[in-house]
């Protein structure tokens, strides 16, 4: 796959559990690098083809002095191939440059919202378990009144409960 500019500007990652996915903005790290390399190496091979056509020319030179014109000619080729491809290297660089930027810029932002959701998750967890602590002590007071209530209570005061029979819907009350 060839990426443009445009497609490395609207690249979007999946989020993952502690940032970016990794694999993912390994690969396309790689992808970008490998796209890099090979623009650099065409620059190579246009140099050499620079230099070559530079050794070539001068052979000519030797062989046919009349034959100027096509030497000019081969020069002015020659250079054009060597500034175009000098400015389409420093193209590719300037933009992998900024894709780089992009990818920091993306990655920054990312740590810090990770970053509140950690503060926002340990503030949730503080107020649980200040939640916590006040029911259990809630509990605990609870406990300590009823174990008041019964170690003040005297069995021989406690006296047994007898309902009274209930009368028939058509009588009166007792």
């Amino acid at each position: 796959m060839r990426l443009t500019p445009l497609d490395l500007r609207r690249v979007q990652f999946d989020a993952a559990v502690r940032g970016f996915n990794r694999t993912e903005v390994s690969s396309f790290l790689a992808e970008a690098a490998d796209d890099l390399e090979l623009a650099l190496r065409t620059a190579e091979r246009a140099r050499q083809d620079v230099s070559a056509l530079h050794a070539q020319l001068a052979e000519d030179r030797q062989r046919a002095a009349p034959s100027r014109d096509t030497v000019l000619a081969a020069q002015r080729v020659s250079s054009e191939i060597r500034e175009a491809a000098k400015r389409e290297a420093e193209l590719i660089v300037r933009e992998a440059r900024g894709q780089a930027d992009e990818v920091e810029r993306l990655a920054r932002a990312r740590c810090l919202e990770v970053e509140r959701e950690l503060t926002d998750l340990r503030h949730q967890r503080r107020d649980a378990e200040k939640s916590l602590e006040n029911s259990i002590a809630t509990l605990r007071t609870t406990l300590d009144v009823v174990q008041r209530q019964d170690r003040g209570v005297n069995a021989d005061n406690v006296r047994e409960h007898h309902p009274r029979p209930m009368m028939a819907a058509t009588g009166s009350s007792a």
